[in-house]
């Protein structure tokens, strides 16, 4: 009775593994695949990873008291310059690795959250240096790849206008520190709209 109970596990066994043997077949086999991939997909991928980065500074000012830490550096100004040193080194081989003679309408992005990071913990100083490194960089990746030059209005366009973005974003930061510090000096804090629109 055993053995033939036995017999039949094995038998049974043999036979639930043939349907799953031959699915497991039949999805390795390579056939032709007719796929629609929407251009705006790299896009969406690119902000979502931006995303994630925009949602790690809420871990930002634990980075800042670190390198602080880490470095004994007393001042923002120093461990601004520091932290955009380590930004800059990081940032420019992997803009100029994924971006080789084919740049992203917003590939510049990626300096742009270490210049409002930069500007935002420590101070406009090492946030402006960020943005001449990235300024270069950018320079670097535009067509043609690979030299200081730059061709055509378009790309003049576009590093002019991150330039001046980068520019307005430390000003905008810069100033709402500043105010924020002059009105937690005098009472209540201020908001962003507030510092950006020049409200008193």
């Amino acid at each position: 009775m055993k053995r033939l109970a036995l017999r039949r596990s094995r038998v049974l066994g043999r036979l639930s593994c043939r349907p799953l043997l031959a699915f497991a077949l039949l999805l390795a086999y390579p056939g032709g695949a007719y796929a629609y991939v929407d251009p705006g997909a790299g896009i969406m991928l690119w902000q979502v990873a931006a995303l994630g980065l925009i949602g790690g500074l809420f871990y930002a000012k634990r980075v800042t008291e670190w390198v602080r830490d880490a470095f004994a550096l007393r001042s923002a100004r120093a461990a601004g310059f520091a932290f955009a040193s380590c930004f800059a080194v990081v940032a420019s081989p992997v803009t100029v690795a994924l971006f080789q003679g084919h740049p992203l309408p917003r590939f510049n992005d990626v300096f742009l959250i270490g210049i409002v990071l930069t500007a935002y913990l420590f101070a406009w100083q090492p946030a402006a240096y960020l943005l001449v490194i990235a300024v270069f960089v950018s320079a670097w990746v535009l067509p043609p790849y690979g030299s200081m030059r730059v061709e055509g209005a378009a790309e003049w366009y576009r590093l002019a206008s991150f330039t001046a973005l980068g520019l307005f974003l430390i000003f905008l930061i810069s100033r709402m520190k500043a105010r924020s510090r002059a009105s937690n000096a005098g009472g209540s804090p201020i908001s962003m709209q507030e510092a950006a629109a020049g409200m008193d």
